[in-house]
C-alpha cells in the first residue's frame, strides 16, 4: 500500500521534507512561510516524484518564488523595520 501521508518522494535523505520546511520557516511571517515552504517542497522532490516530469515541480517552485518576490517588494524590509529574525540577525 502506498503511504499517502508520507510518500517516498518526501523521504529522501536523512530528513523528511516536512521537518526541513518547518525548521526553515519557523521564524517567518505566515505569508512568507507558506511561499518558502512550498518552494522547498517542490524543489526537494522534483527528481523523485514518479509519473510527473521533473520540470513540472521546478516550475511550481518557480511560481512560489516569484510570488515571494512580489510579496517582498511590497513589504517594508526587516532591516528598515529594525526587526530581527533569529536565523538572520540585522546589524544595527
Amino acid at each position: 500500500m502506498t503511504d499517502l501521508i508520507s510518500p517516498a518522494h518526501y523521504q529522501r535523505g536523512k530528513l523528511e521534507t516536512v521537518d526541513v520546511i518547518m525548521d526553515v520557516v519557523r521564524d517567518l511571517p505566515g505569508d512568507e512561510a507558506i511561499l518558502v515552504g512550498n518552494a522547498i517542497k517542490y524543489l526537494s522532490r522534483y527528481r523523485f516524484k514518479y509519473g510527473v516530469s521533473p520540470l513540472q515541480d521546478v516550475q511550481k517552485a518557480e511560481w512560489y518564488i516569484k510570488k515571494l518576490i512580489s510579496l517582498l517588494e511590497t513589504k517594508p524590509s526587516a532591516a528598515a523595520q529594525k526587526k530581527e529574525y533569529p536565523a538572520y540577525p540585522v546589524d544595527h
